[in-house]
């Protein structure tokens, strides 16, 4: 059977729930190696995902001659970088 691709959303949802579980004291050591490792896998999925929306997402800035241009959109880490 075919598995349905996971959204940031979901991922984000199971990786709180991930959390909660290792967090209770019920869940064994090897329940939370398990769940550590899923969590791990979620995470870096999550982090990609964001990776390539910030790629894909263009700022309109108004130029001071009124016009308009697309800039490609600067995170902060970057806007640091920069100076």
């Amino acid at each position: 059977m075919a598995r349905k691709k996971q959204t940031y959303e979901q991922a984000l949802e199971r990786l709180e729930k991930i959390t909660e579980l290792i967090e209770d004291e019920s869940t064994t050591l090897e329940e939370a190696v398990k769940l550590y490792k899923e969590g791990a896998n979620l995470s870096l999925f999550c982090s990609e995902g964001l990776i390539k929306m910030e790629q894909e997402i263009s700022v309109l800035k108004k130029n001071l001659d009124g016009s308009f241009s697309l800039e490609r959109f600067e995170t902060a880490e970057e806007a640091d970088y920069d100076e």
